[in-house]
Order: C-alpha cells, then sequence, then structure tokens
C-alpha cells in the first residue's frame, strides 16, 4: 500500500511576535484494517508517504494502538532516521505527532506478530517549507530577517564564539517543533530535562507533547557548513504556564544529559548591562547576538528593565538582533552568565519577559541545575529525574502494554516507582500454551488437558 500526496506551493515567513512557521500542514486519509492483523518478517506490510519538495516530513496519528509485541517502524527515505512506536505511542494516550524525517518522504513498517491490537490511522502530516540541513559557504551571510534585525544584523553562528563563555552557554538552547508546522527555541532549566519556552510557542498538554526538542542544531565552522544535530526529545508534561509573563516549563520524555542546564536569575538586571542570546532564528542553526551595532561599545546592553510587554513593566528591552523563530531564546546577562529575561518580542526594541518575575512562579517546581549535569532528584515534583521510574503523571512514556501488559491504567506510586497493579494481563496469541479461553486473544483455548493451545 502506498499513500502519496502531490502539492506544488509553499510559504514560509518570519513573525517577530510568534513562532517561526517552517511547514505546512496537509490532509491525509491512511491507516490499517482493524484489527490491524498479522504480517511479520518478510511479509511486514509497508506504506510510504511522500510530498515532492518537502524539506521534513511529519505525521499525525489520529489513533494508534498495536497489540503487545507488534511494532510500527517509521523511516526517512534513505533508512538514516528511525524510530519505532509500540502499544498506543510514546504518550500512551494513542494520539500523537510523530518524530520528524527529513526529505520529501516518510516510510512506515508495520512487523505484527499478534495482530489483534486496532492498528493506526493517520490522518494528516506536516510536509517542510524551508531546509533542515542549513549551509553557508565561507564568507556568505545568512538571510536577513528585518522585523526584528536592529541596524545592521549582527548575528554570528555559535562556532565563531568557539571557547568563549557565550558559546558554552549556548550549549543550553535547542530548536523546538511544535506540531506539524511551527518552530520556536528552547531552554534546559535542571539537569532531570525541564525546559522553557513561550507560551505563545505552546500553551496546552497537547501542545507540549508535539514538541520535538533538536539539540546542537549547528555549523560546525563560523558561518560556514553544513548544520547537524545531534539528539532528539519529546515534551512530556506540561508543568506551568503563563500568558502574560508568555512562558511554559514542561519536562521531556527521554534524556537530555548531553545538553547542559542555564541557571536562572531573580534578578532585574540593570540598565545598560550587557547581555546576548542564544538561539535558533528563522529555524535556522543555532546563533549568538552579542554585538549591537546600536549600543555604545558595540555589544548588546539592556535599554530598559521594565518596559512593556504584555504587562506594563514586564519585560526588559534591548537591541540584540533576533528573529522569528528566537521565540524562547534565553537572554543571559554576561556579567553573571545566568538567565534575564526570555526572549518573545521583536520589534526594535526587542524584548524579553523578566526572570525575576518568571521564577518566583516555577522555582517549586524546578528540579536542581548543576555543571555537571547530576542534580538530585526531588520526588513528586511532576519531573521523572535520574533514579526515578516516574513522578506524579510523567510516566517516561510508559504504558500497560509497552511493559509487557494487555491494558489497564499504569500510575505512579508516592515514591515514584511504577504501579502496575490497574494493569490486565496480556492475551495469548495464536500457538501459545494455554488452559482457559480468557487467556487467548481469540477467547479460544482449545486441545486435550496438559496440551492445550490458542486457536
Amino acid at each position: 500500500m502506498c499513500a502519496a500526496a502531490i502539492i506544488t506551493t509553499s510559504a514560509a515567513w518570519a513573525d517577530p511576535r510568534g513562532p517561526r512557521k517552517v511547514g505546512e500542514l496537509e490532509p491525509i486519509s491512511l491507516g490499517t484494517p482493524h484489527p490491524h492483523g498479522i504480517g511479520h518478517g518478510a511479509n511486514a506490510r509497508t506504506w510510504t508517504v511522500r510530498h515532492a519538495g518537502a524539506t521534513y516530513i511529519r505525521l499525525h496519528f489520529s489513533r494508534f494502538e498495536l497489540a503487545p509485541g507488534d511494532s510500527l517502524e517509521l523511516s526517512s527515505a534513505d533508512g538514516t532516521e528511525t524510530h519505532t512506536y509500540t502499544g498506543k505511542g510514546p504518550d500512551g494516550t494513542g494520539e500523537f505527532w510523530a518524530a520528524i524525517v527529513g526529505g520529501d518522504a516518510a516510510k512506515l513498517r508495520l512487523d505484527s506478530k499478534n495482530g489483534t491490537g486496532f492498528g493506526f490511522e493517520v490522518d494528516s502530516y506536516g510536509r517542510g517549507t524551508e531546509p533542515l540541513a542549513g549551509v553557508l559557504e565561507p564568507g556568505e551571510e545568512e538571510p536577513q530577517s528585518p522585523e526584528s534585525i536592529c541596524g545592521i544584523n549582527d548575528e554570528r553562528d555559535v562556532e565563531c564564539y568557539a571557547g568563549t563563555p557565550e558559546y558554552d552557554a549556548a550549549k543550553t538552547v535547542a530548536l523546538e517543533y511544535i506540531g506539524c508546522c511551527s518552530a520556536c527555541t528552547a531552554v534546559k532549566v535542571s539537569d532531570s530535562g525541564q525546559f522553557l519556552t513561550n507560551n505563545h510557542c505552546a500553551s496546552t498538554q497537547s501542545g507540549v507533547q508535539s514538541i520535538e526538542l533538536r539539540f546542537y542544531y549547528q555549523r560546525p565552522g563560523c558561518n560556514s557548513g553544513t548544520a547537524v544535530i545531534n539528539g532528539t526529545t519529546r515534551g512530556a508534561t506540561l508543568l506551568k504556564t503563563d500568558a502574560i509573563l508568555d512562558y511554559t516549563l514542561f519536562s521531556t520524555t527521554t534524556s537530555s544529559s548531553s545538553v547542559p542546564c542555564a541557571p536562572l536569575e531573580n534578578r532585574r538586571p540593570g540598565i545598560g548591562e550587557q547581555i546576548y542570546i542564544p538561539g535558533h532564528p528563522a529555524a535556522g542553526p543555532k546563533r549568538l547576538s552579542i554585538d549591537s551595532d546600536l549600543d555604545a561599545g558595540g555589544k548588546c546592553t539592556v535599554s530598559s528593565n521594565a518596559c512593556t510587554g504584555n504587562a506594563a513593566g514586564s519585560d526588559v528591552c534591548y537591541s540584540c538582533d533576533t528573529e522569528g523563530g528566537s521565540s524562547g531564546s534565553p537572554v543571559f546577562s554576561a556579567v553573571t552568565d545566568k538567565v534575564v529575561a526570555l526572549h518573545h518580542f521583536g520589534g526594535c526594541s526587542n524584548s524579553g519577559a523578566r526572570m525575576d518575575l518568571i521564577y518566583p512562579q516555577i522555582s517549586s517546581l524546578l528540579g536542581s541545575c548543576s555543571a555537571s549535569g547530576g542534580g538530585t532528584a526531588v520526588c513528586n515534583n511532576g519531573v521523572r529525574e535520574a533514579g526515578e521510574s516516574c513522578d506524579g503523571i510523567n510516566l517516561g512514556g510508559q504504558t500497560c502494554v509497552s511493559l509487557g501488559f494487555g491494558g489497564g491504567t499504569l500510575t505512579c506510586t508516592a515514591s515514584c516507582t511504577l504501579n502496575t497493579s490497574a494493569c490486565t494481563a496480556a492475551c495469548r496469541s495464536r500457538g501459545a500454551t494455554c488452559s482457559a479461553n480468557s487467556q487467548c486473544c481469540s477467547g479460544q483455548c482449545n486441545g486435550k488437558p496438559g496440551r492445550q493451545t490458542c486457536r
């Protein structure tokens, strides 16, 4: 079976006050029979979703439920990117945005030995309209988005500042894809994998679960070379969000130990204090905004430490260059190398919500942030940290089905261990030994006593 779509138009734009649009949503009707049936090894079923000219494909599963032991592999056309899904998917809900695969095609392969599950349905997909791999020749400049570039474009690739404190601080940020078609920046703020982004990027639990974070997406040279990524994770649980201060704090599903966390500073920076901003402007490779031709001394500084954002006095203002896609970038003090604001508005002046206003709202939820990337786990703070199997509703992507049960409800104990008491036993497939009809997926246990098998 093959699903294909051909659309010839595409568009993308930079919005200085919102996420960067990087793709278009396309409807599609693709799925298995229900139940999905058996097809294993050479008989595994495959599908291809292709969209000519797309820079990436991201599938949306409106329903996903595979039987125990069965799996669906998603891969890019060249096979260099692969992701495997089981049970009810990575969130355990049966509905999710799959991982992004680069190129104009996504391949699906269903390997089913059991075949008694519902199967899956795909109702739409995102097709990328902007490149996933930024390429610049030596001396070539990134195209400019004038709405938030204040004066001359002073942004530079992070590698231009290798070996500096600003370069090290930039390691804390990640490129953030939301749903099918939008991109922002997020910053890691605890060793346990909590991230901050803007409320206008993701403000709901479903929005957080649609997030894919891409780490170290940057060019190998100073404004030269092909950008690559080094690791990804997904959004897990929305921990706190606020529209006025325009922030969302969320946890993630898998380890981000390769990414250090950024210390937050519960302090309003002074007027004239030097600052810098790492991020992913235009959803491109990581860049640093340090220099400013509009500031005395040629460096970015705070022009106002109580300017109007979504409320009077809520923001820090500056002339640091930013673009659509920079939303959610941390604003670091060059004095302390700590985050003093969360960038969210462009327009020259550009501005970020004050961290001294955000921090009191989230401090009780934050895990520790250490230079070594370790830290002490805090049970029952909603964040699954090192040494914890779960924490609150954060089950680390596990479900009863992923643990080998047939179904039921998986929960977390007060000591942050998984509780399987409400999980139900998995049914047995055809040919398995049995002693009662209830043990078999078919409901039929036949044969002589001691030699009974499921039919």
